[in-house]
């Protein structure tokens, strides 16, 4: 009665774990002896009373191994038992359980009746190889024990196991040894048996039991999780199947006034609160009666000491039938989390402004560069081309006409007598006359010709994939529109008008030892139309000359 009260208070005081099932074990195995001895004293059958008999000593069999298997647990080297050396560890113990069992011819146990009460047993040799195995068990665990407190590298917890263990197997083996001393050996000298090895299971176990208790031995599991718990930067709270809060860490204290035992309610849960959170959680927790077995989140700005920003989620604890036995609520703190966000939004529109700011400069200073290139390109007063950007252009042109042997033509005029206009009229309606003159040239030329002021008065004229009856025709617009045109003077309704003399060239022929220097052969196609302008100018102006030797 005092092992099994023992038993029970052990076990509805602590969670389960295998250093428990083995002890569960080792508990059982004490019980059985007592047990069934005090049974086998209930009846006057010899054959009940054998049978009570064989089943306490198959108990008592199978106590070296569970104190062996126990004593490994509890010193920590349960890694070197696996199934295979199980197997071969309880080999022992099975043969003597299965002698006690069959008790072939009685050499296990005998009863003779005809003696008296305390001299009716008879133990047989397969008795004493029980006797044999339990001692093997028992050394073998006292070295165990002795190896592990002699290691000075053990930690405190670990040693105080160890002697509890050592202790409360010193103290079986006294009790065992003298039942075996006086109940077995010395039996003739007393009138009846005494229980001296059940006494000793008694006291054994009510120090194992006490030294657990004190030592809190079997509940490292809970306070490792409550350490776990209470580390975690989250809060969380353990429901079970009546929303009871079972479990709760230190954590959750700054979001939600709970304790153990209470009872987990929505309208106690959102009293605590103010503004917009206690309809979040209303809703929150009306989601979860809806659906009971979703995984549910949300997230609330709390307003506490200072506003905090929590995570809060709820999700169901599901036994292996899928059925509902409880709720965990964890609450997350991600105030900084949030606040760090809030300074990234504001940093990143910071930057977008400066990013705004900087496309703008970036067109405005696009924009100058292409004015600047365009300047750079050229003439400032009538707009067309300047004499570099024409040479420039005309290199790389002629390069691939020559080379694919396309056609095309130069042209080069200046204004007739314009110095007696700037003299006559002033420089002002002079550069008026030469930006209309420009104007009027253009009106004539296409889109691909490529027009420069090449100095002065002179200009250019580039006219690409152009033949000679094509250039000519172009050459005789120009004129006439040049001819035709007139400018305000400026005095009245006076005008003024300017003819122009100009100078062509055709390429229509190729030779494509030009390509060796073309630079030179630029050169001389300029000079050959500037030759015919001079020509044109000493006829009497006002007329084209076309190169006839190219």
């Amino acid at each position: 009665m005092v092992l099994i009260g023992l038993f029970l208070y052990l076990f509805s005081s602590s969670s389960i774990t295998l250093l428990h099932r083995i002890y569960m074990f080792l508990h059982v195995v004490f019980m059985l002896w007592p047990l069934f001895q005090f049974a086998s004293q209930t009846t006057a059958q010899l054959s009940y009373r054998l049978f009570y008999l064989s089943a306490s000593y198959a108990g008592l069999s199978l106590l070296g191994l569970g104190w062996f298997v126990f004593v490994l647990f509890l010193t920590g080297q349960s890694y070197y038992i696996h199934k295979g050396r199980l197997f071969i560890l309880s080999i022992p113990a099975v043969l003597s359980v299965i002698c006690v069992i069959w008790n072939p011819h009685g050499l296990f146990l005998s009863i003779q009746a005809q003696n008296m009460p305390s001299e009716q047993l008879r133990e047989g040799p397969l008795y004493w190889v029980m006797i044999i195995q339990l001692i093997a068990y028992s050394v073998a665990s006292y070295i165990i024990l002795l190896f592990k407190l002699k290691r000075k590298d053990e930690s405190l917890r670990q040693r105080k196991m160890a002697k509890t263990a050592l202790n409360s197997l010193f103290l079986l083996s006294f009790f065992a040894f003298a039942d075996l001393f006086i109940n077995v050996s010395y039996v003739y000298h007393f009138s009846r048996y005494i229980p001296l090895i059940s006494v000793g299971m008694a006291c054994s176990a009510t120090y194992i039991v006490y030294a657990i208790s004190r030592n809190r031995v079997f509940d490292i599991i809970q306070i490792v999780q409550r350490d776990v718990m209470n580390t975690m930067s989250m809060g969380i709270i353990v429901l079970d199947e009546n929303n009871t809060v079972i479990e709760v860490n230190k954590v959750i204290k700054p979001f939600i006034r709970v304790k153990l035992g209470d009872v987990f309610t929505p309208s106690a849960v959102v009293g605590q609160f103010k503004s917009e959170a206690t309809k979040q959680l209303l809703d929150f927790f009306e989601a979860q009666a809806e659906h009971p077995l979703e995984r549910l989140e949300i997230e609330l700005q709390l307003e506490l000491n200072h506003i905090r920003h929590v995570i809060m989620q709820s999700a169901p604890i599901l036994n292996q039938k899928k059925r509902i036995v409880g709720r965990v609520l964890t609450f997350q703190n991600v105030t900084e989390l949030r606040m760090l966000l809030e300074e990234t939004n504001i940093q990143n529109e910071l930057l977008q402004e400066r990013n705004q700011e900087l496309l703008i400069v970036q067109d405005e200073l696009f924009q100058a560069n292409k004015k600047l290139e365009y300047m750079a390109i050229t003439d400032g007063l009538t707009g067309c081309f300047n004499r570099r950007y024409l040479l420039q252009q005309l290199e790389e042109e002629i390069v691939t006409n020559v080379r694919h042997q396309i056609p095309f033509s130069i042209f080069i005029f200046d204004l007739d007598h314009f110095k007696q206009i700037n003299d006559k009229h002033g420089h002002l309606v002079g550069d008026e006359v030469l930006c209309s003159t420009v104007e009027a040239v253009r009106s004539k030329l296409r889109l691909t010709d490529v027009l420069a002021r090449f100095g002065g008065e002179e200009f250019t004229v580039y006219l690409p994939h152009t033949n000679r009856e094509q250039a000519d025709l172009i050459a005789e617009q120009v004129k006439i529109a040049v001819e035709h045109n007139s400018v305000p003077t400026g005095a009245g309704d006076s005008t003024v008008s300017v003819t122009i003399s100009m100078g062509t060239i055709t390429v229509d022929r190729f030779d494509m030892t030009n390509l060796t220097y073309p630079k030179a052969y630029l050169k001389g196609l300029m000079a050959q139309a500037d030759a015919a302008l001079y020509e044109a100018k000493y006829n009497g102006r006002n007329q084209i000359v076309k190169h006839k030797l190219a």
